[in-house]
């Protein structure tokens, strides 16, 4: 059997390969341009859900305004992720002002270890690995950043605000760039595919993690583990990221158990409970709720959940799946990139892809 290595197979791979290059050298030194607008198109997207909940609110028999529905759903999500950023800001606060304390307890912890030959080598090393260790510092980074993140939050509420108001022109430039009727009935059918899939990810993902998040705030508050809504708010935002994220998510309020009681059996409770918590809602709820609606092969998963954040950090994996659905659904819809959407799903089917969606 011979490979057909023809000169337009080849110059297609070499524009491939110059697109997806460009495309990467873009998406890496123009960081710090993309990220607000990234954000502002996620806050445009709660916005917008938000918005389709209070859609359904009536008042002596009448729908609400659009304009007032759109308002509404504006300052309700701003209110939210206002308090959010207080409550992170609070904590974080108090767990700088009291790192001396934990210091305290760890250098306990790690005294009752020298009576075992196994760490009586290794423990003047540790002990002076720890008297090097600045908790403060390492604490005020970590504000810094998040600070640095929040000083691009007006930047990111203009970008909002002239999203929502493009929201009206949308159908009409999309009229006008499309003439035929069948392509713009066609480019709207991806449009809204891809809107399926996100609203599928996102909705089912924020169900799943805001459960796991108050379970697990439950849980942390009856093993009386310290700042137990931090904690809840990090497994929250960790369960967005596949597979690496919930093990994060459960190893770092067990991590702090041992600073804050200077005992090794505590960090066990902890990482023994939160982690049943993610297997219950991650291994057995979620997918029955989510169902084969993505249709994603795990190695891609894995393979993007690497690349994005590398190139965007967090919010790249955080990102990962949902760009990894719309890849896909693009790919579907032109017969010279269909056989890549094949390969980027778990069974290979585009047609039961399709179908979930037409059920939807």
């Amino acid at each position: 059997m011979k490979t057909d290595l023809t000169e337009r197979n080849l110059q297609s791979a070499a524009y491939w390969i110059i697109i997806i290059t460009g495309i990467s050298i873009f998406l890496i030194y123009f960081r710090s341009f993309l990220e607000p607008i990234v954000l502002a198109m996620v806050i445009w997207y709660l916005i917008r859900t938000a918005r389709k909940y209070i859609g359904k609110l009536q008042v002596n028999g009448k729908y609400l305004p659009l304009w007032l529905q759109r308002l509404m759903a504006f300052l309700l999500t701003l209110f939210v992720l206002f308090g959010i950023v207080q409550v992170i800001s609070l904590n974080i606060n108090l767990i700088s002002e009291n790192a001396s304390k934990y210091d305290e307890n760890l250098t306990v912890f790690l005294s009752k270890f020298k009576e075992y030959d196994f760490f009586g080598e290794l423990f003047p090393q540790i002990e002076k690995w720890i008297a090097e260790l600045d908790y403060k510092s390492i604490v005020s980074g970590v504000f810094s950043s998040v600070s640095s993140t929040l000083g691009n939050f007006a930047l990111v509420i203009v970008y909002v605000i002239f999203f929502i108001f493009e929201e009206n022109y949308f159908d009409q430039k999309l009229n006008g760039v499309f003439h035929a009727q069948h392509r713009r009935r066609h480019v709207m059918q991806t449009i809204q595919r891809i809107s399926l899939a996100v609203n599928k990810y996102f909705t089912v993902k924020t169900e799943m993690s805001l459960l796991t998040a108050v379970i697990s705030y439950v849980v942390l508050l009856i093993l009386g583990v310290d700042f137990p809504v931090l904690w809840a708010f990090i497994i929250f935002i960790l369960n967005y990221i596949p597979y690496i994220g919930s093990l994060v998510a459960t190893l770092l309020p067990a991590i702090f158990s041992v600073f804050q009681f200077a005992s090794f059996w505590p960090f066990v409770y902890v990482l023994v409970c939160v982690e049943l918590v993610q297997i219950i809602v991650g291994n057995y709820i979620e997918p029955k709720v989510m169902g084969k609606s993505l249709n994603l092969s795990p190695l891609v998963v894995i393979i993007a959940l690497s690349l994005w954040g590398s190139i965007w950090g967090v919010l790249g994996m955080i990102l990962s799946v949902p760009i990894v659905s719309v890849i896909i659904i693009i790919c579907a819809q032109f017969p010279s990139t269909k056989g890549v959407a094949i390969m980027l799903t778990e069974n290979g089917n585009i047609e039961e892809l399709e179908r979930d969606f037409e059920d939807e």
